[in-house]
């Protein structure tokens, strides 16, 4: 391959067939000159095979012309062959002609009533199909890309999933997984089957708005050069594995001596098709074969590493790969990506390095519990695909918005341990999102509407064509630019997407995109007197900002299709949507007008209350945040929305605080009774025992526990104790009950059999240092589980949502921090919300739910457990 030209050869080729033609063409005719050119024609055709592996100049397996000798072989062979039929009896061979003069007959009639319109013509575009026609798959949806999930890769369409990529398309197309399918198809708009990866391929090319490079571009002569090496890789698909990517190496290592592409400057569908005669080889184990066979053609080695390490090579594959139960592609040995979290699926296409999520929260009040799971659900994807997390402000709206809210929102997501990439903000691009509005204007995709906001209700319900619809792009831009200036008489009007009134989605009935709004924003001041919506805005900056994967609620499902069409009308690069459920919660209202009302009503502290929703109010009560994650990706897949119950929350949360929740002991401060225990040391003896922080963790340490001869006992633990009985004081031993009547006594049995013991309670040494504290218990605000549109809310308030018990606790509980979560055994998990400074400031513990209804023991609280 170092010393023969493939190029030269070619040139050599076609001028000695061209030398053929003209001593044909010349008279006289020189025979003996005819026969030395054809014989130096055969022989450069030979030696350009035996150098390209097999593989002649016309891109086919070179088969050497027979001699005349063979040819009369051949001949004899195939007359004897015909004449076999002859020796057969008369009657049969009657019978064969009748039966293939019926079947001609047939054929005709059925090409005739074709012709005249009275038969639907076949899938296979007129032509009626032979015995080796392709197997269409009936009744393909539009758009739908039919795949056999148990078939190898190279059987799957990668090329047209890469040619849907390239052509910014690959949004609009569904993948579903068949295993009955005896072949890859698509279903077309007109209700025809595409079958085969390469002719799906030119479907979603010629379908597509945009980069028709892929198949030459609009020079004639270089789509004739891509068809050329399209059909060059499919003739190859027959040849072993060996050869064909030999003849490859051989192929490009002249092809693209000069080039990085085999046609123009951009990947094209003779790149895409030559990728797939190599087995497309994108994945890390596949490139390694290929590459193996390749040490000797470094260009096409170069070509090779470029083409696998293409993105939308990359996505096609994670795409064609997929398809088989959360299976992913491999495409770099050190990018080994961590299994998914249970509960959780794959982003449909994405791979390592290349995700973008946002999370973009609007500043008008605090993230509450349904943020959180949007927020973790962004925060998971963007960490475990080594991608980005970007935390955009959606500050639209100058009514609503707050730079306090703002500042809280960052601490909110601090909390949750989530760190984003970068902070950006919609504001940032106002002058871009108006240019884009513009560009709607001049291609008389929106109109500017003064229809009153009730009217325009009516009229999108109704279906109703506005009266400005159909206005001059002239006219409305001067509308625009009025509203904008913020004169009063600019006002009235907004400006709406001009879509589709008669749509069933009514997110599609010329939505409105721009409106007038003289507040100054909290960022740009009064620069701006007209702000885009939502709905504008959105799909805009997450196409520019480079989201690869907006993760929305399923609550927004109707507006996808409008999404996408902003996107698709502006011509932007298309974002997938991957759509998740939001998450509520019973006895629990998250609309942020009804949690203000709270309170400005004094029923809550503030948007921090343990008793609210919010990020801050959940975490004030306990929350642990490896428990938050772990609940919301359980639910992270599912697209069904439910009313979660509170207690399977606390529950997910009780195992992760009891791993490292240091036990204590505390007795009520006035529900309790004095035990003597006479054999146990004064109090003044300062005499203690050492216990382990936590029983099933003794790394935790240790801590000292004060006892003495007066024990204080929860009155409700000491109900019902007889003389004789024997308990367990827990943590220190056994003790006899000896006297009830006239005051608890008993005596410390050093040796005491603990199994035997029925009562074992909870106990306090009464000593001066004992720590005063303060539990809090809490209840829902509101009664009804789940409250009903028609429902008014303030009708289901909670009267009795906090109680407080003041209660003695052991001198330890003076070192606890604040947001520590610890154990009084029996009582629960509790949180420090205060620590200790005096007599006078307390210790303020607030309770942990624990998903149980009932509590650890009797001592119940003094509100509901949950």
């Amino acid at each position: 391959s170092d010393t023969v030209n493939l190029d030269a050869l070619k040139q050599e080729v076609e001028a000695l067939a061209d030398k053929v033609k003209e001593l044909k063409a010349a008279s006289p005719v020189d025979k003996d000159a005819i026969g030395a050119t054809v014989q130096n024609l055969l022989a450069a055709k030979q030696t350009y095979a035996d150098n390209n592996n097999g593989i002649g100049v016309d891109g086919k397996p070179f088969e050497a012309p027979l001699t005349k000798v063979a040819k009369k072989a051949k001949a004899k062979a195939e007359k004897a062959d015909a004449a076999e039929p002859a020796t057969q009896n008369a009657e049969a061979t009657s019978a064969n002609a009748e039966k293939k003069a019926a079947k001609k007959a047939a054929a005709k009639a059925k090409k005739e009533a074709i012709k005249s319109g009275s038969v639907a013509p076949p899938e296979t575009g007129g032509k009626l199909p032979s015995k080796k026609a392709p197997n269409h798959t009936s009744k393909v949806p539009p758009n739908q890309i039919v795949i056999n999930p148990n078939v190898p890769l190279t059987e799957r369409p990668v090329v047209a999933l890469t040619a849907a990529v390239l052509t910014n398309t690959i949004i609009d197309y569904d993948i579903f997984s068949n295993h009955l399918a005896r072949h890859t198809c698509l279903g077309t708009a007109d209700g025809h089957v595409v079958t085969g990866d390469l002719a799906m391929a030119r479907y979603i090319v010629k379908s597509a708005s945009q980069n028709n490079n892929l198949l030459g571009g609009e020079s004639l002569a270089q789509q004739a050069v891509v068809d050329t090496w399209v059909d060059y890789a499919s003739s190859l698909m027959q040849l072993p594995a060996e050869i064909r990517i030999n003849g490859v190496g051989m192929t490009l290592e002249h092809a693209l001596q000069n080039n990085t592409y085999l046609v123009g400057t951009t990947m094209s569908m003779a790149d895409l098709s030559v990728f797939a005669a190599l087995g497309f080889p994108s994945q890390v184990a596949d490139k390694a074969v290929v590459t193996a066979q390749l040490t000797e053609f470094a260009t096409a080695k170069r070509w090779l590493d470029m083409m696998a390490a293409s993105p939308a090579i990359q996505e096609a594959t994670q795409l064609a790969v997929g398809i088989v139960n959360n299976t992913e592609a491999v495409f770099d040995v050190g990018a080994t990506l961590e299994p998914l979290a249970d509960g959780m699926n794959l982003l449909e296409g994405a791979t390592p390095g290349r995700v973008v999520t946002r999370f973009p929260p609007e500043p008008s009040g605090y993230l509450h519990i349904g943020h959180a799971k949007a927020v973790l659900l962004n925060d998971y994807y963007a960490r475990r695909y080594k991608g980005r997390l970007i935390v955009r402000f959606d500050d639209t709206n100058p009514s609503k918005e707050k730079e306090e809210f703002e500042s809280a929102i960052v601490e909110d997501l601090a909390s949750l341990g989530v760190t984003p990439d970068i902070v950006t903000y919609t504001s940032d691009y106002f002058n871009t999102i108006r240019g884009y509005a513009e560009i709607l204007i001049k291609h008389g995709m929106a109109f500017m509407d003064d229809t009153p906001q009730e009217q325009m209700k009516a009229e999108r319900m109704e279906r109703q064509d506005s009266k400005h619809r159909n206005q001059s792009p002239e006219e409305c831009m001067k509308y625009f630019k009025l509203m904008c200036s913020g004169s009063e008489e600019g006002a009235a009007w907004c400006l709406r997407a001009k879509i589709d009134m008669q749509s069933v989605n009514g997110t599609m009935r010329d939505p409105v995109i721009f409106r007038q709004n003289l507040e100054p924003h909290h960022r740009t001041g009064t620069t701006y007197k007209a702000y885009p919506t939502y709905d504008l805005a959105c799909p805009i900056v997450d196409s520019l900002e480079g989201v690869t994967h907006a993760l929305r609620t399923t609550e927004y499902n109707d507006r996808d299709e409008q999404y996408q069409w902003m996107l698709t009308a502006l011509n932007l690069r298309r974002v997938r949507i991957h759509a998740f459920a939001r998450m509520n919660f019973v006895n629990t209202v998250l609309s942020k007008r009804k949690l203000t009302w709270f309170v400005e009503n004094g029923y809550v502290t503030g948007w921090d209350d343990a008793r609210f929703p919010t990020v801050r109010g959940v975490v004030r009560r306990g929350l642990n945040i490896q428990a938050l994650r772990q609940f919301m990706y359980a639910q992270g897949a599912s697209r069904r929305v439910v009313n979660m119950v509170w207690s399977k929350f606390w529950a997910e949360n009780k195992k992760e605080i009891d791993k490292d929740a240091k036990r204590f002991m505390a007795i009520d401060k006035d529900e309790h009774v004095l035990l003597t225990v006479t054999n146990a040391p004064d109090a003044s003896e300062n005499a203690f025992i050492s216990t382990d922080c936590h029983p099933k963790d003794p790394s935790l340490g240790k801590r000292v526990i004060r006892i003495a001869k007066q024990v204080l006992l929860e009155k409700v633990d000491a109900e019902g104790m007889e003389a004789g009985e024997e308990i367990v004081l827990l943590r220190w031993g056994v003790v006899k009950i000896t006297k009830v009547d006239g005051g608890l006594e008993g005596t410390y049995i050093p040796e005491g059999d603990f199994k035997a013991a029925k009562r074992k309670v909870t106990w306090l040494a009464d000593v001066r240092d004992n720590t005063v504290c303060v539990l809090t218990e809490f209840d829902n605000l509101v009664t009804k589980d789940k409250l009903d549109e028609e429902d008014d809310f303030q009708d289901f308030i909670n009267p009795d949502t906090l109680a407080e018990t003041d209660v003695l606790g052991d001198a330890c509980l003076k070192t606890l921090q604040e947001h520590e979560v610890i154990q009084l055994e029996r009582r629960g998990f509790y949180r420090v919300d205060r620590p200790y400074i005096s007599k006078e400031k307390p210790l303020i513990l607030f309770m942990v739910p624990d998903g149980k209804e009932k509590s650890m023991s009797g001592m119940s609280g003094k509100l509901a457990h949950r």
